[in-house]
């Protein structure tokens, strides 16, 4: 359980309320085999490729990621040693760690759901916020990247488990914009990035990122906390293609952390661009 759970939270118990009794799939095993690879200062690139191997589909996954406008090879990778050296350890644990989750969450749309929509608007945000982290906190770009892409992984699993009172709260957030936390917050006794965290919880997924999601839309931590800028800045894209919350973040970026709209802008455009591999590859 993460130590930032205040004394008695069961995050089994709130999940399995706020979800109306949906049972947590378990976090695949495979994926946590890798990410131990990755994480052990003792484990070469071969071994790394080797646990790999064990998930051809994330084995395929990450040698498209490889090749793609992501991170643009000079010459084409073809194996899973090659692509580990070109994507990095750091990146490839938030890459594996999002395809893991994204294994775990519901799949079915709603009225105010749309997976491929959802995915591609969080691999947005991903792709974004590892940019702003480059200004904003250039140590912590791999964080910015992992929290910012599952900062709304709780929104499937409410989507489909209560589509009768969430519904309405995405509907007036796609159609008006504004802060998600604070729009849930005035209907309901939690947010999205509470649920979140607790669905990390249970996943034995690393503190730090749920962490960053639980206070991505808290007023009342310091702004310039960490990876919270980056994360805080992208949480206002949108999937609805109207109305996608970018003028928002360009504005916040401006205001907030001094980043200019001509900056913005430059960022912007090639990240949604790379965003659309990423998003097809990763689920």
């Amino acid at each position: 359980m993460f130590s930032f759970f205040k004394n008695k939270v069961d995050p089994k118990a709130k999940l399995k309320k706020i979800l109306k009794g949906y049972k947590l799939p378990s976090f695949p095993a495979v994926v946590m085999q890798i990410l131990q690879k990755i994480r052990s200062p003792y484990s070469s690139a071969s071994d790394i490729a080797q646990s790999l191997s064990l998930d051809p589909g994330l084995s395929v996954r990450l040698l498209g990621i490889a090749n793609s406008a992501a991170f643009s090879p000079i010459n084409k990778i073809e194996n899973l040693t090659q692509a580990i050296a070109l994507v990095g350890l750091s990146q490839l644990e938030s890459l594996v760690l999002g395809a893991g989750v994204a294994k775990g969450i519901p799949k079915n749309p709603s009225k105010w759901h749309d997976p491929a929509k959802f995915w591609l608007t969080s691999a947005r945000r991903a792709m974004i916020a590892n940019e702003l982290a480059q200004i904003l906190c250039p140590a912590k770009e791999s964080e910015c990247f992992t929290a910012a892409f599952l900062q709304d992984m709780a929104l499937p699993f409410l989507a489909s488990q209560r589509s009768d009172d969430y519904d309405p709260v995405l509907e007036k957030w796609h159609l008006e914009g504004g802060d998600l936390a604070q729009l849930e917050r005035e209907v309901l006794e939690w947010d999205h990035a509470e649920v979140a965290t607790w669905i990390c919880s249970e996943w034995g997924l690393p503190e730090n990122i749920g962490l960053a999601i639980k206070n991505h839309h808290n007023p009342k931590v310091d702004n310039d906390s960490d990876t919270l800028g980056p994360i805080r800045i992208v949480s206002l894209l949108r999937e609805n293609d109207s109305n996608n919350g970018l003028d928002e973040m360009i504005a916040k970026a401006e205001d907030t952390y001094n980043i200019s709209k001509e900056k913005m802008q430059l960022i912007i455009e090639p990240s949604l661009e790379k965003a659309k591999d990423l998003a097809r590859m990763i689920v």
